[in-house]
């Protein structure tokens, strides 16, 4: 857990530098805008076709502060839950603090990029039973950068249909199995690694946003 929230700091810390810089040129013509959607759609329906893999239903919580006339501050997380007694889960869980700049700002229509920090793991907390307390544990974490592009179209004043689209890139952590040899015959371990690596499970997240 520690490792958890160390990273989740660090990210932090960058974010706010990174959510500082240029911040002056920015005028005080502020809105604000709260998406909430499926953050996984492509894997969990093409899972449906192999009944090797299950892919959990993602979620997808976005919200977006309009700084200036061409330029946002974006703040998200995806995570897809489960909850099989007694345990709940957070699979690929992420959030990210990022700038974006208006590509497309139409009435109807409106396109954009931009880019920033991310952090992801697996968050678990065991239910309380007799004797114990609830426990939190987490792994594969995994931190970089997400750039991103959305698309929204216009459905009825302020809201709009949200088309997402990220490719994150980072370090992260990993799993691989050894087979050990020893007195008793052989056994498997496994042993953990960091490397360069893409985070792409939610690549594209469908969502509802509402300007407020």
């Amino acid at each position: 857990m520690y490792k958890f929230l160390l990273l989740l700091f660090l990210v932090l810390i960058y974010s706010h530098f990174f959510s500082q810089k240029n911040y002056e040129d920015e005028n005080d013509d502020i809105s604000h805008a709260i998406s909430i959607g499926w953050s996984n759609p492509i894997s969990s329906i093409l899972t449906q076709f192999d009944s090797k893999n299950e892919e959990k239903f993602g979620i997808l919580i976005d919200y977006q502060m309009t700084i200036s006339e061409n330029s946002f501050y974006r703040a998200h997380s995806k995570f897809s839950p489960s909850y099989k007694n007694p345990m709940l889960s957070l699979n690929n869980f992420l959030i990210s603090v990022s700038k974006g700049k208006w590509l497309i700002d139409k009435e109807n229509i409106n396109f954009s990029h931009g880019i920033g920090p991310y952090f992801r793991c697996n968050i678990y907390r065991g239910q309380a039973v007799a004797g114990t307390q609830a426990f939190w544990s987490s792994d594969y974490f995994g931190t970089g950068l997400e750039y991103f592009m959305f698309l929204e179209y216009l459905i009825k004043k302020d809201v709009f249909l949200n088309i997402i689209a990220n490719f994150n890139v980072g370090f992260h952590q990993y799993y691989e199995a050894t087979i050990v040899n020893n007195s008793g015959g052989t056994a498997t371990s496994s042993q953990e690694y960091w490397g360069l690596r893409l985070a792409n499970q939610q690549l594209i997240s469908i969502a509802i946003k509402k300007y407020l």
